[in-house]
């Protein structure tokens, strides 16, 4: 197996075994999921964390830890929209937004 197979799985373990413990679930459209696990294994192989793939890396790990997955602002983000920033964790009684036929 190469690095990015091998750090898949590491993040994927990790987000399971964290979805298992808090009251969040993963979103259940896996295109979602594969698009953000794509990103956390391009950040860990780059950068040598999981940083979120949806916000900025400054370079200076004081900061940067907070966006480590999960970052510090997903649950504040799930209190309020129901669905962190990247849409990779989502409240348990989360409705999909039906963006069919709009």
């Amino acid at each position: 197996k190469d690095q990015k197979e091998l750090e898949e799985i590491k993040i994927r373990t990790m987000l399971n075994d964290y979805v298992a413990h808090s009251p969040y679930t993963l979103n259940p459209d896996t295109k979602i999921v594969d698009r953000v696990v794509k990103g956390l294994v391009m950040r860990k192989i780059k950068f040598g964390h999981a940083y979120c793939p949806c916000r900025l890396v400054m370079g200076d790990f004081e900061k940067d830890k907070k966006i480590i997955c999960p970052c510090v602002y997903h649950a504040e983000e799930i209190e309020r929209d129901g669905e962190c920033h990247c849409n990779l964790f989502v409240s348990a009684n989360y409705q999909p937004k039906n963006t069919e036929g709009e």
